[in-house]
């Protein structure tokens, strides 16, 4: 089972390519680091930083470009590197290179933080027409085409697994910091603000046969009838065929359109690996979304909250590794969602799991191991750390004390 360190570039820009190596592969004791190659904007705390101790991330690429690779795209790349940054991720490939070690790309690809009008035209965007730009649509071929080439360039960079996270759609939460709903309009109507109904998501649900027209129509009476009166929406969001109920029954093709989209999208996006002589991991968010900030989630496994992103985990597994966001505090609880993941892929389908080895979800070598023992059990293929910057250092002589006990 391959083990490997998320960081990002200011991590390597920080301390240094071979100081980030040793840290990850001798102290942590893991096989390799997954570096991200592209990312949102964020502002994160950075404990153990030799600069910086709270830095803001810009969003985009911090990949090399070859413009001869993105000349044909109509979303041009977004480059996050600055002075300091520029050639972290080329220094860390060379440094592994040097050690006979490999690099995975950890690769943001559709939450991409976006503005102005091109990024507009491709974003997703809600029935009234207010466009979400930090999130690109799936179905848009622009957006498709884009995350084909970025795959591309990760593994000509020098990373054959590309670690694929936001290769979906995305939902109304999560899209910017500050974020504000001090209205609390019920789950339905959260969900059906997260849809998108842009032209390419109206052309795939019309191919399902539903009049997007009168679909988008009675979505925004239903939504606005809430924002009219207090009241939530009846109807329940609970399970994909609960949801397939809402708008007098025509949810269920436009939930059926969004998981063939992005399915295709990943197929392509897969394929684009393998012309390179790559291959794609995806993380499936449902893992992220329950256990995030608590560490505790609760009701149904994950994967069966896939479908909220278009994610048909079934169906992806015949092209990439389906990666699971394992996290919670209970090794019991990632063991029931490792076995609802392997239930709908099958025995033989790779399997990985990614961690977090402190904070809320961790205090102790002995919960790390067991969660170890869990994922290996389940049959992974591979387990991942999430994150080298953002842990403290003692952090890793925790990993490496699992890896060794499990």
């Amino acid at each position: 089972m391959r083990t490997t360190l998320f960081c990002s570039a200011v991590d390597v820009a920080d301390a240094g390519a071979a100081q980030v190596l040793s840290d990850a592969c001798e102290r942590a004791g893991v096989d390799g680091l997954s570096i991200a190659t592209s990312y949102h904007a964020a502002r994160d705390l950075h404990p153990h930083a030799r600069g910086r101790r709270v830095r803001h991330l810009a969003p985009g690429l911090w990949l090399p470009i070859d413009e001869q690779l993105w000349a044909g795209s109509a979303i041009a790349p977004q480059i996050a590197a600055d002075a300091e940054t520029a050639g972290a991720v080329t220094a860390l490939v060379e440094e592994a290179r040097r050690q006979g070690r490999e690099i995975d790309g950890w690769t943001i690809f559709l939450h991409s933080d976006r503005q102005g009008p091109a990024a507009e035209v491709r974003a997703e965007c809600n029935v009234f027409g207010d466009v979400y730009p930090e999130q690109l649509c799936p179905a848009q071929p622009e957006s498709r085409a884009y995350a084909q080439t970025l795959a591309r360039a990760v593994v000509q960079a020098g990373m054959p697994t590309v670690i694929a996270e936001s290769l979906h759609y995305h939902g109304l939460e999560h899209g910017l910091h500050h974020e504000r709903f001090l209205f609390e309009p019920g789950e339905v109507v959260r969900f059906l603000l997260g849809l998108c109904s842009c032209d390419a998501c109206c052309a795939a649900a019309s191919a399902e046969g539903i009049d997007s027209d009168r679909f988008r129509a009675e979505v925004a009476r239903i939504v606005q009838a809430t924002f009219d009166t207090g009241v939530p929406a009846p109807g329940s969001v609970a399970t994909l065929a609960a949801a397939g109920e809402l708008v007098n029954g025509a949810m269920a093709g436009w939930l059926r359109a969004r998981l063939n989209t992005v399915t295709t999208l990943i197929a392509d996006v897969s394929a684009a690996c393998r012309a390179e002589g790559g291959r794609l991991v995806v993380l499936d968010s449902s893992g992220a979304a329950k256990g995030y900030s608590d560490g505790d989630p609760q009701g149904d496994v994950a994967p069966a909250m896939a479908w909220r992103f278009g994610l048909d985990v079934a169906a992806i597994s015949a092209h990439c590794t389906v990666e699971a966001i394992a996290y919670a505090k209970s090794s019991a609880r990632i063991a029931d969602d490792l076995a609802a993941y392997r239930a709908l892929i099958g025995e033989t389908a790779p399997l990985g799991a990614i961690v977090r080895p402190f904070g809320v979800d961790c205090n102790s070598v002995e919960n790390l191991a067991e969660k170890l023992d869990t994922i290996r059990t389940a049959g992974a293929e591979r387990a991942d750390f999430y994150h080298y910057g953002l842990m403290p250092l003692p952090t890793l002589d925790r990993i490496h004390a699992a890896v060794n006990a499990s």
